[in-house]
């Protein structure tokens, strides 16, 4: 156990020689500071890349404590991380995304997990749950021909029960990550699941993932919902940057027509098992979608953010500058960081739509990540800056 101990606490250290390199930028870790801040989190965290290509946060601590748990008595190993003050999590972004600002927005979702345990913990305990839960045993016990053996009986029930967790997991986690930042969380998560299979069936073959079509659903509904839809569409008509809004609307067109297709239920209920198991979610995502909704409070990105910053950040990065704030040299306005992911999402649609070649198009996309890494950095500095806080390297 000693051994292993070693070889573990080896790897955790090689995380921290990665998030101290120049491999982390910036102004990734001010954005995910500030959302830690805006969700009243612990904000010590450990930023690091991997060559996996995976967005992840997960507890440090958790880990460290699972580690320690056999090599000394449980109140010496208690009083030890009782003292523990430093970063509570992992959070680790693949190494090729370190410099695209637009995918910063999956980290959204990651904050979602905890949101979405919470409420399947709460949900627990409550009596409709317990009530819905035999109502999918009855039909398990009828989608297995009304008699089946105890264990089939037993691999069933939690099959369904753990599709259904997982499923809940990912659903919540995406409505967290529209809540979080809008538009951009439904284009970063459209361009992840747009190279897996849209209509699979969920399974542990594909650790009971929900089909990517209807992932693409519940965020675009959630956004149209928060206003954020028709805030991108409506600003099509602003006479400066009308056509880089006019781009997005081109890919939220596609992703209407994605969400319209229902072809991912079909093949749901091609599988007894996966049907009770979503015909249940059908039931729950609305109730879990407001209590996310609640647990977020002020935390959420409104349209009404998008619609007063955004135009202008795009402008200005269309003009070469960091998109940090709007108003006049004089009188400068503070934006919203996640303002500026957007624009950068914007900026980057048109740019990849405009017809160049590819070598061009890749130094545009290099320069916007740039300014609005800067951005994201100078917006969070400024804030800290004008309430008088005083800012610490991370």
């Amino acid at each position: 156990m000693t051994s292993r101990a070693i070889v573990a606490l080896g790897e955790t250290l090689e995380y921290f020689d990665n998030a101290g390199t120049d491999q982390t930028p910036r102004g990734l870790v001010c954005l995910l500071r500030s959302l830690y801040e805006r969700l009243n989190r612990q904000s010590k965290f450990l930023a690091w890349p991997q060559a996996g290509y995976n967005f992840t946060i997960r507890s440090l601590v958790v880990y460290l404590k699972e580690l320690f748990r056999y090599l000394g008595a449980d109140a010496e190993v208690s009083a030890v991380f009782s003292a523990y003050s430093g970063p509570q999590d992992l959070v680790s972004f693949p190494r090729v995304e370190r410099d695209n600002v637009a995918m910063f927005s999956i980290f959204g979702h990651e904050l979602g997990h905890p949101i979405a345990d919470a409420f399947l913990q709460m949900e627990a305990t409550s009596a409709a749950h317990q009530a819905r839960g035999l109502r999918a045993r009855q039909d398990i016990i009828q989608a297995l021909g009304g008699s089946p053996t105890m264990p089939e009986l037993q691999a069933a029930i939690q099959a369904v029960f753990q599709l259904r967790r997982r499923a809940l997991e990912e659903l919540i986690s995406d409505t967290v990550g529209v809540y979080l930042f809008g538009p951009s969380a439904l284009f970063a998560g459209y361009q992840i699941l747009m190279w897996n299979t849209l209509d699979v069936i969920p399974s542990r073959q594909n650790e009971g993932y929900p089909p990517g079509r209807m992932r693409i659903r519940v965020s675009l509904e959630v956004a149209r919902a928060e206003g954020h839809i028709d805030a991108l569409r409506n600003l099509t008509t602003d006479q400066v940057v009308g056509p880089t809004f006019s781009n997005a609307g081109v890919l939220l067109d596609h992703l209407e027509q994605l969400a319209s297709d229902n072809s991912d239920e079909l093949t749901i209920n091609t599988s007894p098992i996966a049907r009770i198991a979503y015909d249940w979610i059908s039931t729950t995502l609305p109730s879990a979608q407001q209590f996310a909704r609640t647990e977020l409070a002020t935390a959420r990105y409104e349209d009404s953010t998008l619609k007063l910053e955004v135009p202008r950040l795009v402008e200005r990065l269309k003009h070469g500058l960091p998109p940090n704030e709007i108003g006049d040299s004089l009188s400068p306005v503070a934006v919203d960081e996640r303002s500026a992911v957007l624009a950068g999402w914007l900026v980057s649609l048109e740019a990849s739509q405009a017809g160049t070649n590819p070598d061009q198009a890749i130094n545009e996309l290099s320069r916007l990540n740039e300014k609005a890494l800067k951005g994201l950095e100078y917006v969070v500095l400024q804030r800290r800056y004008r309430s008088g806080t005083r800012t610490s390297p991370s």
